[in-house]
Formats: C-alpha cells, sequence, structure tokens
C-alpha cells in the first residue's frame, strides 16, 4: 500500500510542468500580447467647401428667399426626417410608407447589409482562438506505467481528442481586416440610406406628376371642347358665306390637335402611374390613386445647409467614405502580411487508459521568404484601390455641391417664373371675362368668347406645369440637402 501511494504521488505533475496549465498560460499570454498596428492613420480627403453661389451671403444660413427658410438671425432650421409631410398630402405621405417597405430594391440593399454583417462576423472570428473536438476508437499494447495501467494493457481505448488554437495578431493583420469588414457593413448601411432618399424623391415626384397630367387632361378636355364649337360656329358662316373653306379646314386640324393631345395625355397618365405602382412595389394591375387636386399640395419653404455641413449630412457622400476607411485598413492587412505570423495551439487526449492521455503544445512562428511578387502585388493593389476611392469620393462631393447649387438656384427661379406665369394667366382668364360680358351686351360673338376661353385654359396649363416644376424643385432641394438624414 506504501509503494501505491508512493507511485501515485510520484506522478502528480507540479503546476508549472502541467500541459494544461502550459497551454492556458500560453493562451492567456497571447491574448494579451499587445499587437502593432501597421494600418496608416485615416485622414478624410481635403474638400473646399465655398459658400453657395445662388444664395446671398450673410452670416450664417441667410436665405431671402420666398422658396427657401428665411429664420430669424441667418439660422434655418434643419430639415425634418419626415421631409415629405410637408406637402400636406396624406396619400403622398401613405404612398412613400408604402415604398419603404416594399420597395424592391430597398429590400435588396437590406440584403446586402445583412451580407456584409456576417462577413464582418467571419473576418472578426479570425481574431479569436479555435476549438474543435473529435472522438476515436484505439487498440494494440501500450507502454504500462503503473498498476492499474498493466491490467487494462491490450484493451480497446476510446479517446476523446480536444484541440485549441489561436493565432496572434502581432502586426494587426486581423485587426486591419476586421476594421476594413466593419467599415464596409458601415458603408452599405449609408448606401441603404442614400438609395431609400432617392425612392422617397421618386415616388413624391412621379406622384406629383401623376396630378400634373389629371390636370393636364381636365384642361385638354375642355380646350377639345371649345374646338369643336368653334368649329360648328366657323362651319355656320361658311354658310353665310363670311368664312370660307381654309377657315374650316384650319379649324379642323385644330380639333384633330386637341383630340391627339387628349390620346397622348391619358397615355402618359397610364405609364405614370404604373411607373409609381413599381416604386411602391406593387402590381401595376391593381395599384389605384384617390389623386388628390394638385392645387391643394403645400410648396414648402427649405432650409439650406452650408457646404461643409453637407458633407455630413449626406448618406452618398457618408457611404463613399466609409468604403475609402475600409480601403485604408485593407492597406494595414496588406502591410502585415509581409511580417511573421504566429500561431499557438494545444491538444487534449483523453482516453479511459490513462497513459494514453496527453497535452500536447505547439507554437510555429511563419515568416514569408519568397511568395513571388503576390504580397508586393497585393499591396500595391489595395494602395491603388484607396487612391481610387479617394478620387471617388471627391467626384461624389463635387457632384453633391452641384446638385445642391443647382437645386438652390431652380428653387429660386421657378418660384418667379410661377409668379410671372400666375400673373400671365390671370390677366387671360380677365379676357375671357370681358369677352364673356361683351357677348352677353350682343358686342362681341361666340367666336370671340371661346377663343379667349381657349387662351385662359392655355395659360392655365402653362402655369400647372410651372407649378409642378416648382414641387419638383423643392424635392431636388430636399433630396440635395440630404433629406433630413443624420448619423
Amino acid at each position: 500500500m506504501k509503494n501505491l501511494l508512493a507511485l501515485t504521488i510520484k506522478h502528480i505533475t507540479p503546476p508549472e510542468k502541467n500541459p494544461l496549465f502550459l497551454a492556458i498560460m500560453a493562451a492567456i499570454m497571447a491574448l494579451l500580447l499587445p499587437a502593432c498596428s501597421l494600418t496608416p492613420d485615416y485622414q478624410a480627403p481635403t474638400i473646399e467647401t465655398p459658400p453657395w453661389r445662388a444664395l446671398p451671403q450673410t452670416e450664417g444660413r441667410a436665405l431671402d428667399n420666398a422658396a427657401l427658410d428665411n429664420t430669424e438671425n441667418g439660422i434655418a432650421n434643419d430639415i425634418r426626417p419626415e421631409w415629405w409631410t410637408d406637402f400636406g398630402s396624406d396619400e403622398l405621405n401613405q404612398l412613400i410608407k408604402r415604398a419603404l417597405a416594399n420597395n424592391q430594391d430597398l429590400q435588396a440593399a437590406l440584403h446586402r447589409i445583412e451580407q456584409a454583417r456576417e462577413t464582418r462576423t467571419i473576418v472578426n472570428a479570425s481574431r479569436l482562438p479555435t476549438a474543435g473536438i473529435g472522438t476515436g476508437l484505439r487498440t494494440g499494447t501500450t507502454q504500462a506505467t503503473n498498476i492499474t495501467d498493466q491490467r487494462k494493457n491490450g484493451i480497446p481505448d476510446f479517446t476523446v481528442d480536444a484541440g485549441i488554437a489561436y493565432e496572434v495578431d502581432l502586426f494587426g493583420r486581423n485587426r486591419a481586416n476586421t476594421e476594413s469588414a466593419s467599415s464596409a457593413l458601415l458603408g452599405s448601411q449609408y448606401a441603404h440610406d442614400a438609395l431609400a432618399l432617392i425612392v422617397m424623391s421618386d415616388v413624391a415626384n412621379t406622384y406629383f406628376e401623376v396630378l400634373n397630367r389629371q390636370s393636364q387632361l381636365r384642361i385638354a378636355k375642355q380646350k377639345q371642347q371649345i374646338a369643336t364649337q368653334l368649329l360648328q360656329v366657323i362651319q355656320a358662316r361658311f354658310q353665310t358665306g363670311s368664312r370660307t373653306q381654309l377657315d374650316i379646314s384650319q379649324q379642323e386640324q385644330n380639333v384633330a390637335e386637341s383630340n391627339a393631345t387628349v390620346t397622348a395625355l391619358e397615355q402618359a397618365l397610364e405609364t405614370t402611374q404604373n411607373a409609381l405602382a413599381v416604386l411602391v412595389g406593387e402590381p401595376a394591375q391593381t395599384f389605384r390613386l384617390q389623386a388628390q387636386d394638385f392645387s391643394e399640395l403645400n410648396v414648402p419653404k427649405i432650409a439650406a445647409l452650408q457646404p461643409a455641413e453637407l458633407l455630413e449630412r449626406r448618406p452618398d457622400i457618408k457611404s463613399i467614405e466609409a468604403r475609402l476607411q475600409a480601403a485604408n485598413a485593407d492597406i494595414g492587412a496588406a502591410r502585415a502580411a509581409f511580417y511573421p505570423s504566429l500561431n499557438i495551439g494545444a491538444n487534449l487526449l483523453l482516453a479511459i487508459n490513462p497513459s494514453a492521455t496527453a497535452l500536447p503544445i505547439a507554437g510555429s512562428l511563419f515568416a514569408p521568404i519568397f511568395q513571388g511578387g503576390r504580397l508586393q502585388a497585393n499591396l500595391n493593389r489595395v494602395t491603388a484601390k484607396q487612391k481610387e476611392l479617394v478620387a471617388n469620393y471627391r467626384q461624389t462631393v463635387l457632384i453633391a455641391f452641384k446638385e445642391a447649387e443647382n437645386a438652390l438656384t431652380t428653387a429660386q427661379k421657378t418660384t418667379t417664373r410661377q409668379t410671372q406665369l400666375q400673373q400671365a394667366s390671370d390677366n387671360a382668364y380677365q379676357t375671357y371675362q370681358i369677352a364673356k360680358k361683351q357677348h352677353d351686351l350682343g358686342v362681341a360673338d361666340l367666336q370671340t368668347v371661346l377663343t379667349s376661353q381657349q387662351a385662359w385654359l392655355t395659360a392655365s396649363d402653362t402655369l400647372e406645369r410651372a407649378s409642378l416644376a416648382r414641387l419638383a424643385a423643392s424635392v431636388a432641394l430636399f433630396k440635395a440637402m440630404g433629406g433630413g438624414w443624420q448619423e
């Protein structure tokens, strides 16, 4: 008994020599070992942000124009995220809500975000230890080391093999890859928001176009009736000899053109409604609109951001910047590939037979010596990609500035033009009313009345087109200013 106890004590391994203890300590040291980073410090490309040319320049963001937000002390209120509600259309509000939920381009963008998120998870896993387990059955003879083993010698062994491995991120390659994947995920989220802004703008513009088509069609049908009435008047006067066949032919041409205009507008109305159905994500066959009166819409005043603010408030700019940050991290990963990598692993083999139990620990240091130019070519590639994205970023900003400048100019000019055309329409209506009164008094004939009415309807149609242009300018300005988007 004393000898057996001594033999057992002899085989108890001190902690500092225990393989399991050493493996755990090695893993802890590896996790705590600080890694070097070869990723260059990110700096956003320098961009000049001169003031808007289309705006009178005073302190802050003073916008002294009927189309823009003229606020006290030159400070304009931020655009609300639900900017489309400023047009005062419940139907438009519902259409945009349905588009955000059902538009298939937006659904695809959401799935791209999901892909980017899972990619980040995959990449981030390289920074964590990996572990696995397996089982097996061994037969044969083992060398006995104690009395118990002597009794089990030659008996089949059931084994469990557990392993753990970890790559020490000495030069930050794995961390750089994770940073790149995280930036790519952020970029895909920004891209979705930028696409959502485009979809919302397209829904608003298309809805306004539908309303305008309906208004144009109503006016065209009135003009069609007037053209037919004028033809009847001319034919009656031809019978009395006061009109010629030429007059009849010319008016018949006008009637035919009026009929063609009505047909074209009916077609345009249908195709525009179908386009709106696609934006909303619904079949064109079942899509229907209540379609309120065009004149019931509000024309909101819009706050313009300063150019420097625009860089942080447009999701398309933020998206390309996130891609640029990802490329910057890729450079760090490509640089780290030139340096050695350290891998630490431990396997624990558990068996029914204690003599078969083992815990080997291994560490490997791999340093690339000859790679046939692959590493340098990869570094050159990601560096060129980063430079490409710098150019793309600057181009995106320039386009954003152009869109904002154009939208500001258009918002102001369409407002002025609408005011001028409103005056022309009022004058045409006044002329029509005078002709009616003169006809009632027997001073003017029916042809004069119908002609003046036709002129008034033409002026009204032109005014409706100008109103549509003003609404579209408002949408363009909302979109150019980021649509109230905030990170």
